[in-house]
């Protein structure tokens, strides 16, 4: 089963789908976005180039660049790209490069001091996630930041799912919990549970727990100096507490610190958040 082919092209269309709201937070978006810049401004010392993987519509690399790092921007939805160079007209330090997270061979070894790879870029390879982790291990120098799917928070999500269109726990439940696995295509009901997304596809998928993540980055020559669950809090509290906390600044701030606090302190593998990836891994090359 883990050997399932991703169909990268259709991949490539869902994105390019997607790409003209990429920017817009939904839910608990806002603030797993702000906990992942809290983490990456804690890297940036001494820091001269960057690479981000997956970097969309430039959320971060944007930004980065602005602030004078030599940014490379990576990406493979041509959407994505034209949108992020539109934003970025007149940055003479950022580079677009259309490419594919499993496959970063235009770079040499530890060719960036940092390395970004969040969110679509791993967890969206599905099957050949593992080998877009290795690729950004690969290519790092000093320091990188890596957010997948948390297993735990994408096991809920199916299981919920699952017994509402069928009243069953399907096959997909299970691969989930076995495999960590996604694909479309993987059960000939699995269109039963993206008859209300995107396109009516959902693409393919891999999660991770904290200790199958923390091995991987392991096998790969990366000493792990932080792992668990990005925003777990959000995810616990109720909609209308996301919802009041968004509204007002002082709120939102005082809740992003709280978050950050149970992350660490009371909940550290938690699911993160119910949107974007819940897992963070910083990691820095074995000597």
């Amino acid at each position: 089963m883990k050997n399932i082919k991703v169909d990268f092209n259709r991949e490539k269309e869902w994105w390019d789908a997607k790409a003209s709201k990429e920017g817009k937070d939904l839910a608990d978006e806002s603030i797993n976005r702000v906990l992942r810049w809290r983490e990456i401004e804690k890297h940036l010392k001494g820091v001269r180039t960057i690479l981000e993987v997956g970097a969309a519509t430039g959320a971060f690399s944007i930004p980065l660049a602005k602030r004078g790092f030599i940014v490379t921007h990576v990406d493979f939805s041509s959407e994505m790209l034209k949108i992020a160079k539109r934003k970025a007209k007149g940055l003479k330090n950022i580079t677009f490069i259309q490419a594919n997270s499993t496959d970063l061979s235009k770079f040499d070894d530890r060719s960036f001091d940092l390395v970004l790879n969040m969110d679509g870029a791993v967890s969206f390879a599905g099957s050949k996630a593992d080998q877009a982790i290795k690729e950004s291990c690969r290519v790092t120098k000093k320091t990188l930041i890596l957010t997948v799917s948390n297993l735990a928070e994408l096991i809920v999500i199916l299981t919920n799912s699952s017994l509402e269109v069928s009243n069953i726990f399907m096959k997909a439940v299970y691969a989930m919990f076995n495999e960590g696995l996604w694909h479309q295509k993987m059960f000939k009901d699995n269109g039963l549970l993206t008859r209300e997304t995107k396109q009516e596809y959902f693409g393919a998928l891999k999660a991770y727990s904290s200790n199958q993540l923390k091995k991987i980055l392991e096998k790969n020559h990366m000493r792990v100096t932080r792992i668990g669950g990005l925003g777990s809090l959000a995810n616990l509290c109720r909609i209308e507490t996301i919802k009041k906390v968004k509204k007002n600044k002082k709120l939102f701030n005082e809740f992003v610190e709280l978050c950050d606090k149970f992350d660490k302190e009371i909940m550290p593998d938690g699911p993160g958040t119910r949107q974007r990836a819940g897992l963070i891994a910083v990691a820095k090359p074995k000597l």
